[in-house]
């Protein structure tokens, strides 16, 4: 099978400042949401605490991006941390310490020649702004917010190529606490932390073009293939209530700049007009995104009542294998996902984040023969590739993840990267599949043998 991309498609991977960066109280870093969040499902030995060191990317910097450079990488995906840039959210001046790391961290792409993509927010706000706004729930925090962006765009204006404004804001309502500090206690606040997240995205999308017009900028989805678990049609509307209610209500807003129908119906029994308010609607429909970008998994049988644990988020899908974290192991599914949305909207499509997470061992030697994550990605890769030869737009591939780091909720435990990191030395190591992506990204996806 011939699976060469089109000249100019771009290979790489991403990480994520809250799992990765460590380094929590340096350099002038205020307190997270991140810093202090409590799981209470999280496995006993995953040590969440440890995420403030996570693998300390903030002092291996140098090294981990000389490996992306080692392996070719074309792209990176990086998140930025609010809270190392204003310690407090809605600081006057920004933290010059915050704004010289990241730009030393350009630096070194730039020495290898990879284009930045960088997230804006990805659940790590100043705690201060929680404290004192109850953060994404007012409307100052918004503020503060577009004056964070507005600070790093400038500062790196023409040397970041891509900017998402924020990471997978679509499940909000499923994990609140987690994505934003706060626990919404009924369904207007989370309608209220919804607004404000997408009335943000639309505000943010439209100061980046105005400060840098050669920059792209598009929402994110996170989501999930849903397939019905049947042919029954009651599982049919379910799964298609599923795909509106966590996609396509969100795409909507994000590329066409609209809350539909479908989305406002759940909340057709609250006095809107004390959330959305004059100017708001009008504010997100000027949103002109350049590209979506997506993230990708797992599919998941959508049933109209619990069958045997089918139907949820996570829903068990009986025709594939599963992780041992249960999450389900379908590369046709990453096709599907990617034609439906780059059919439905018409916008080229980024791929921010597809991989798979594994206990990893180190052999006597101190090999890690990972050969399971090669066989993941390189199934994924074959059906991106049917998708881009079917016609949908990709910009690029962007693995999750680039180096090991925490896991949101199992830790260390639960790996990731091409590159290994000891947690005790922090030492890294290279991975099988660091070399099998090597000689993938050389030859543009056309050999993938293992």
């Amino acid at each position: 099978m011939n699976t060469k991309f089109h000249e100019g498609f771009l290979w790489g991977s991403s990480t994520n400042a809250q799992q990765f960066e460590g380094a929590w109280n340096v350099g002038g870093k205020g307190v997270s949401i991140a810093d202090v969040r409590v799981i209470p499902d999280m496995p006993a030995d995953a040590d969440f605490d440890g995420f403030k060191t996570a693998s300390d990317h903030y002092h291996h910097f140098k090294e981990d991006i000389a490996l992306y450079g080692e392996m070719g990488f074309g792209i990176y995906r990086f998140t930025m941390s609010w809270a190392r840039i204003f310690p407090n959210g809605d600081d006057a001046l920004p933290n010059e310490e915050g704004l010289n790391y990241y730009s030393a961290m350009l630096d070194e792409l730039e020495k290898f020649n990879i284009k930045p993509v960088v997230t804006l927010y990805a659940y790590d706000m100043p705690l201060a702004l929680l404290t004192k706004y109850k953060g994404w729930m007012s409307r100052e925090c918004i503020d503060a917010y577009l004056h964070y962006v507005e600070i790093v765009v400038t500062r790196f204006k023409g040397r970041v190529s891509y900017w998402v404004p924020f990471n997978e804001q679509n499940f909000l309502s499923f994990d609140s606490e987690y994505m934003s500090g706060y626990k919404a206690q009924n369904i207007e606040e989370i309608f209220c932390l919804e607004h404000h997240f997408n009335l943000a995205y639309a505000k943010a999308t439209v100061l980046i073009h105005g400060i840098d017009p050669l920059a792209k900028t598009g929402g994110n989805v996170g989501n999930m293939c849903p397939y019905p678990f049947s042919c029954n049609p009651l599982d049919v509307e379910a799964c298609d209530q599923f795909a509106y209610g966590m996609g396509y209500s969100f795409a909507d807003i994000y590329v066409r700049g609209q809350y539909s129908k479908f989305y406002l119906k759940k909340y057709r029994d609250l006095d809107l007009s004390k959330i959305i308010l004059p100017g708001d609607l009008d504010a997100i429909k000027n949103v002109q995104p350049d590209f979506l970008s997506i993230t990708y998994y797992m599919s998941s049988a959508i049933a109209s009542e619990s069958k045997n644990g089918l139907g949820g988020l996570k829903a068990k899908n009986p025709y594939v294998s599963q992780t041992e974290w249960g999450w389900n192991i379908d590369p046709y599914g990453f096709k599907h996902f990617i034609m439906d949305f780059y059919h439905r909207y018409q916008i080229p499509i980024l791929i921010l984040e597809n991989g798979l997470g594994h206990r990893d061992t180190v052999e006597p030697d101190g090999s890690i023969n990972d050969d399971y994550r090669i066989e993941y990605l390189k199934s994924h890769i074959e059906r991106m590739y049917e998708a881009e030869d079917e016609g949908a737009d990709i910009i690029g591939y962007l693995t999750w993840s680039a180096t090991d780091l925490y896991s949101t909720r199992e830790g260390f435990n639960k790996r990731y990267g091409f590159v290994y990191v000891d947690k005790q030395s922090m030492t890294r190591s290279k991975k099988k599949s660091f070399h099998w992506y090597k000689k993938v990204i050389a030859t543009n996806g056309e050999n993938l043998s293992i």
